[in-house]
């Protein structure tokens, strides 16, 4: 990422030599750009075989408001090469089949785990990918980490690394709202499926998913042959559904779904949970802080877990919150 300078007016100064007058100006800014961007820390997050990550915060000011802020850089480099550019597609995409992007790819946020560094590599003209970059007999090896084993919910929105409220492990969310977890000791991935975070109690993971709407297909597309014989195309007749709130159990071991609970009342609502650390502004409201978000699910929903027939349903006298003049139907 290009380091980002601010550019604010300076005062003239004002000298009996005209000869004399540029030089002061251009000295001040040059020495106000250095120290307006010097960095405010600097230190080296991973370097193993070559492979290093420097992180560093520079400090700056707004252009708008005037006021001090830090910006965060994170570099990743091979060999003393950063890995910024067109042939970071190639390492990210080696299949042999020519399809894949040949994009301008430069590194974002990365995490130090056991096994390695996990990046998101993000670009102007290409989906972001996330991959485990790993250092063996003095090659680098990247692997790219496919969020969904389906393509078309195969994507990344966000490039943040969140807690996974277990040790060892580091948790993402897709593009579609769905809950990845990685595993520091071997950078192994488990997809827990549709749904947010809520805790994680030994070996059983509860997600929420939050009311909303989904893409039901009414009628496949298909190909017809029009007056003239030639095939034409006919899309697929969709619809938008709004969906229920809902809650899974999902097995962190294998990713596999134990139970789910949907309600057929649509009116229900999640309180405003916070699902991640410092998730809203100082001073907004929320009914549940992250810190209190375990308490929160133990108190309201409770897992039965018989071999064949596992439910998951709400504890007796539980209200949730309702959308404000709904009527169930």
């Amino acid at each position: 990422m290009p380091d980002i300078f601010a550019i604010v007016a300076l005062p003239i100064v004002h000298t009996q030599n005209a000869h004399m007058k540029k030089r002061p100006l251009a000295s001040l800014l040059a020495l106000f750009i250095t120290v307006a961007n010097a960095p405010v820390s600097a230190e080296t997050l991973y370097n193993s075989g070559g492979l290093m990550v420097d992180a560093d915060t520079r400090s700056q000011r707004d252009v708008n408001t005037g006021q001090a802020q830090h910006v965060s850089r994170t570099l990743i480099t091979f060999q003393g090469r950063p890995l910024c550019g067109t042939d970071v597609a190639t390492l990210l995409y080696p299949e042999p089949d020519g399809n894949s992007p040949r994009a301008f790819y430069c590194s974002g946020p990365v995490k130090v785990i056991d096994a390695g560094i996990l990046a998101f590599f993000t670009s102007s003209s290409a989906k972001t990918v996330l991959a485990h970059l790993t250092v063996r007999e003095g090659a680098l090896r990247v692997r790219r980490i496919d969020v969904s084993p389906q393509p078309s919910r195969n994507t990344l929105y966000g490039t943040r690394f969140m807690d996974a409220r277990l040790p060892g492990w580091t948790r993402i969310e897709t593009a579609w709202k769905e809950t990845v977890l990685i595993r520091h000791a071997d950078a192994r991935v488990v997809s827990l499926g549709e749904g947010r975070l809520l805790d994680i109690e030994g070996d059983i993971a509860y997600l929420a998913i939050p009311p909303g709407s989904t893409v039901i297909e009414r009628q496949p597309e298909t190909r017809i042959k029009d007056a003239y014989g030639d095939m034409q195309r006919v899309p697929a007749i969709t619809e938008h559904v709004a969906t229920a709130l809902a809650f899974r159990a999902v097995r962190v071991t294998d990713g596999r779904e134990l139970a789910r609970l949907t309600g057929a009342d649509r009116c229900l609502l999640l309180p405003r949970i916070a699902f991640e650390p410092n998730a809203y502004a100082a001073g907004s409201k929320i009914d549940v802080a992250y810190d209190d978000v375990p308490a929160w699910r133990a108190s309201t929903l409770q897992f039965n877990p018989v071999k064949g027939s596992a439910a998951l349903q709400l504890r007796p006298g539980i209200q949730l919150p309702r959308k404000p003049g709904c009527t169930p139907g």
